[in-house]
């Protein structure tokens, strides 16, 4: 299995061509200007890692995990979740008609066919705290070819760049910062999000329905996503600080009044909060949040497609509009159903994980309906 992964993601990796989506104001950033720019953005983030004299993520480890760690969910379990779950995830449904046109010569004639929606298991995202640790199996091995190992030289020289640190360790976990009388907690989360492995047979059962089903296009064990590749960006808000969203106190929050998760912006690894579970909502959705989006400031494959004749894709991920999003939790717990970010404000304890690691499905609603011309003339729905 380790083989044939490490094929498939080289294979992958070498085609992707111009995907990373780095602007070119930044790929054309100035290393000169980093101190101003560090002690502009970083703030107290920067200083308390500074304090920590070099363990630049080793925030109150809750343990050292060794060379044998498995994950907690392998490819086939995910699999099952995933197809046990697609009645009720897919949420299916006729939307209208499509009317298409042939012309040949001097003659033209028109046919029919009906137009659906249904929701496509896009991706597998999961949010834990330390390289190595990556919940889902086969993904450790994922990583591992793709930055050497979880202390790999490109990571370790990014975030030493940016810190003038030596750094030789790459992890993550919980600080509590707060005296006895300020409850702060400053947490830090990696992410990634892979094609679903699921997609090889929901598509099979897509095409065999004869246009009934919109299938997906992304490609099973595909790394959109690995934050620790995303390394100045995720850890460092590189130039996510700079967008003024990301100082407006109290706008574009997950959830609103008494159950705000926190800001979407920046969309990076670190957070104040003491739920570990809302930590792991938050950083999923706000790697979703540009993963869904082109053009980007992050290292990342995106999977945002314009729509063409006969196929709609969603737009980019809003909570208020379920079509562009929904999750089905994998672990800890195993869900037979899809609902948007976030829970509520006391998630039931069913929800937590003991090592705070979370699996989810992440679900969009596509738009579809089977080809019966060269032209697409009208739809409707």
């Amino acid at each position: 299995m380790r083989t044939f992964i490490s094929l498939v993601f080289l294979v992958l990796i070498g085609s992707a061509g111009n995907a990373f989506a780095y602007p070119s104001e930044w790929t054309n950033y100035d290393p000169g200007d980093l101190d101003a720019v560090r002690d502009a953005t970083i703030t107290d983030t920067q200083n308390r890692l500074e304090e920590r004299d070099g363990q630049v993520e080793c925030i109150a480890c809750h343990g050292e995990l060794n060379d044998t760690y498995d994950g907690v969910i392998d490819t086939f379990e995910i699999v099952d979740q995933t197809m046990s779950a697609a009645l009720s995830c897919m949420d299916w449904e006729i939307r209208g008609a499509c009317i298409w046109m042939t012309c040949a010569a001097f003659v033209c004639w028109v046919d029919t066919s009906i137009k659906v929606k249904n929701f496509v298991p896009d991706l597998v995202v999961q949010s834990y705290d330390r390289a190595a640790g990556e919940p889902w199996t086969e993904s450790q091995d994922i990583n591992q070819i793709s930055m050497a190992e979880n202390d790999s030289s490109w990571v370790t020289t990014m975030i030493g760049w940016v810190t003038n640190h030596n750094v030789d360790k790459v992890e993550g976990g919980r600080s509590n910062e707060a005296t006895r009388h300020d409850h702060v907690n400053l947490d830090f989360k990696l992410v990634d999000s892979y094609g679903n492995p699921a997609l090889v047979a929901y598509n099979t059962l897509a095409q065999g329905l004869f246009g009934m089903v919109c299938a997906g296009r992304t490609f099973p064990f595909y790394p959109y996503f690995i934050s620790n590749l995303d390394s100045i960006a995720w850890r460092w808000h590189l130039p996510e600080f700079f967008y003024p969203i990301s100082w407006a106190v109290g706008m574009d929050r997950l959830g609103s009044g008494h159950n705000s998760y926190g800001g979407v912006f920046p969309r990076s690894g670190f957070l104040t909060q003491a739920d570990g579970l809302k930590s792991g909502v938050l950083t999923a959705f706000r790697a979703m949040h540009f993963v869904t989006r082109p053009n980007e400031p992050h290292l990342y494959f995106t999977i945002g497609q314009p729509s063409e004749d006969g196929y709609w894709p969603p737009g980019p991920l809003n909570q208020n509009d379920k079509d562009t999003g929904v999750f089905q939790m994998l672990y800890p717990q195993d869900e037979s159903s899809c609902q948007k970010f976030p829970y509520g404000a006391t998630p039931s304890m069913s929800k937590r994980s003991d090592d705070d690691s979370y699996v989810w499905n992440f679900w969009r609603a596509y738009k579809c309906c089977q080809r019966r011309g060269s032209s697409l003339i009208w739809h409707s729905g």
